[in-house]
């Protein structure tokens, strides 16, 4: 949605030592000290498609899944927020990144917004447990997909193995499951507000809320 800012920061998770992506990362501007240096090799002959170029905040969150995916770089820990400004987006960035520590967990979200809030502690602690899971081989083969857009035909011929074994991989490593919390973790931060009236998501009044 047109207006609104992601902004995702970054930290070396405990004991991972320095990490190159430690930095924000936003959506409103040209990307500040986050380097390359976690970005998973994209294999040769596979360029980015669709799945880059989607609505807005799609840079930051593939930034995010990117690093998450990577298997040799230095763990990081990302707190994203949303906002209709970087500085706004920045805050609630900070407050993500700092409920995730907390937590111990290694993704944060937070939109300023209660509701969305309290999905979004659920949807990324179970998109961080579905990409925990991937061994090497499958990380490498969601990045292509889910990151770079590629078809598992193209990823297939770039890897050197058989439409078969990506397709297992696919399977095996949920990434239809990864695919959907990535979606609904979008579309709750850059959807429009929520009027501030008191009521839930489903219409009823809040008790007490104000």
């Amino acid at each position: 949605m047109d207006g609104i800012r992601l902004v995702a920061i970054a930290e070396p998770a405990a004991g991972a030592g320095c990490a190159d992506d430690a930095g924000p990362v936003s959506s409103g501007r040209p990307r500040i000290g986050t380097g390359e240096g976690t970005r998973l090799r994209t294999a040769e002959g596979i360029s980015r498609g669709p799945a880059a170029s989607s609505p807005a905040g799609a840079d930051v969150l593939d930034r995010v899944m990117t690093s998450r995916l990577d298997r040799a770089g230095a763990a990081v820990r990302w707190g994203i927020g949303s906002g209709g400004d970087d500085a706004s987006a920045t805050t609630h960035a900070a407050l993500a990144l700092r409920s995730a520590r907390d937590r111990g967990a290694e993704l944060g979200f937070a939109t300023g917004d209660p509701w969305r809030d309290a999905l979004l502690v659920d949807l990324g602690l179970a998109l961080a447990a579905l990409l925990d899971d991937l061994t090497p081989r499958q990380a490498e083969i969601a990045c292509l997909i889910l990151v770079d857009g590629a078809r598992q035909t193209e990823v297939a011929a770039a890897l050197g193995v058989s439409r078969a074994t990506v397709s297992v991989a696919v399977a095996r490593g949920r990434l239809p499951a990864i695919a959907g919390a990535r979606r609904a973790i979008e579309a709750l931060l850059v959807g429009p507000p929520v009027p501030r009236s008191g009521r839930g998501p489903g219409g009823a009044s809040g008790s007490g809320a104000r």
